[in-house]
């Protein structure tokens, strides 16, 4: 404590005389012991507090950010479809892509199926591709584990391929080359009835978002493949796109609307996800309240080791009084004593909460089960911002605290501390 004190003054060009009188009354040995004990408290507790809360706010920032990464490379962007639910014309996607904001486009369409292999079988949600469209506007090219988006294309044996996500693959047992028995949800009319309307896809390779919901029930195939295996030519219900960027899709999103008519409706990144990034807002203020109350509990400390100091210090603070030395310079003694012991507990906080995040996301000491968070380890992501902050609510409770032991020291008589001395 004492080399970060020093080096504290040592800063300080200026230095004026209630700083001095602080750093000595802080350094100097007392006659008792107790004070150095709270004044060591004081400092470790808020130490612990800043350290817990920028750990927690890492926490909360890496979530975020690992989350909306995954989100935004296995998603498009922004969607556009019919009000009615009706495909879209193949000519609206030329007008679309010429949208200022707009960086590429490509047709889509999604369909829930059945798929088995070997007794087993899984819900499976087929999102058709089109693989001549722009790398860009496909996030599965980006994807890809095993295999290629362009074996999509391929038609072995009469068998369209799919790519299927690492857990269901996990799940169904399949490797690739392997062949899925599909089961689409309207079945074709008969004479002896309505009978399901099978179809075969090969597995010509796997993809891995990171996010489980996607990687445990989602398979992409060619467009051409899926209207077969639906047993209809209609043409895409959803055109997907990339912007520019990411924040600013709601002008981009209004632009498209009015490029395409009052009959078509869009969705965005954030609306499809606004619950999971709502949840995470509200964590990260409750994060905050809870530790700031934390830290509060640890500057009581302060307010402990100061008015033991007035005690101790009354004869000094009498003859500082007696020597011609101000009520409000008395006070700034003890306030800066006070924020002194801030500043010491802020500075070992920020620097234990920096490395302990570092050190967590760096060797991924908390493993989480993907089943549950969707990722394999609790990642750690400190900012500038948030240490500024948390350096604020500590520094600025740590003066909070100096104020009554401060005002008492300044209230002090002088006659009646050196009557007894």
């Amino acid at each position: 404590m004492r080399s970060v004190v020093e080096a504290v003054q040592e800063a300080v060009r200026v230095r004026p005389f209630e700083l001095l009188v602080a750093l000595r009354y802080l350094t100097a040995k007392r006659k008792q012991a107790v004070i150095a004990v709270i004044s060591l408290i004081a400092i470790l507790g808020i130490a612990a507090g800043v350290a817990v809360l920028l750990i927690a706010l890492s926490l909360v920032n890496g979530f975020n950010e690992d989350i909306q990464g995954k989100l935004l490379a296995g998603t498009a962007h922004l969607n556009l479809f019919r009000k009615d639910g009706r495909a879209i014309p193949a000519a609206l996607q030329e007008k679309i892509a010429r949208v200022p904001g707009v960086r590429a486009v490509a047709p889509t369409h999604y369909e829930q199926v059945f798929a088995s292999y070997a007794g087993h079988g899984v819900g499976l949600i087929l999102k058709g591709v089109d693989v001549r469209a722009p790398r860009e506007a496909n996030e599965v090219w980006s994807l890809v584990i095993q295999g290629s988006v362009e074996r999509l294309a391929e038609d072995a044996d009469g068998v369209p391929g799919i790519l299927l996500g690492r857990v269901v693959a996990e799940e169904l047992g399949v490797k690739v080359g392997d062949v899925l028995t599909i089961v689409p949800p309207d079945g074709r009319l008969t004479p002896l009835g309505l009978v399901p309307r099978l179809g075969r896809l090969r597995v010509v390779g796997l993809f891995s978002s990171g996010l489980y919901e996607y990687d445990s029930s989602w398979g992409y195939v060619s467009l051409d493949a899926l209207w077969r295996l639906l047993g209809t030519e209609q043409p895409a219900t959803v055109l997907q796109m990339k912007v520019t960027d990411i924040y600013a899709v709601k002008e981009i999103a209004q632009r498209v609307r009015e490029v395409a008519g009052p009959e078509y409706t869009t969705t965005d990144w954030q609306e499809l996800n606004q619950p999971v990034f709502a949840a995470l807002q509200i964590q990260r203020v409750i994060v905050v309240i809870v530790l700031t109350l934390m830290i509060f509990i640890a500057a009581l400390n302060i307010i402990t080791s100061l008015v033991m100091m007035v005690i101790e210090k009354t004869r000094d603070i009498s003859i500082l009084r007696a020597m011609g030395a101000r009520s409000a310079s008395i006070m700034r003694i003890f306030i800066w004593q006070g924020v002194l012991v801030g500043v010491i507990g802020t500075a070992l906080g920020l620097g234990a909460g920096v490395l302990l995040s570092w050190l967590a996301d760096r060797y991924q000491w908390i493993r989480l089960p993907e089943t549950v968070f969707s990722i394999a380890y609790a990642p750690f992501r400190p900012r500038v911002a948030d240490a500024a902050i948390v350096a604020g609510i500590a520094l600025w409770i740590s003066f909070l605290a100096t104020i009554y032991p401060a005002r008492q020291a300044a209230r002090l008589n002088p006659v009646e501390g050196l009557r007894y001395e």
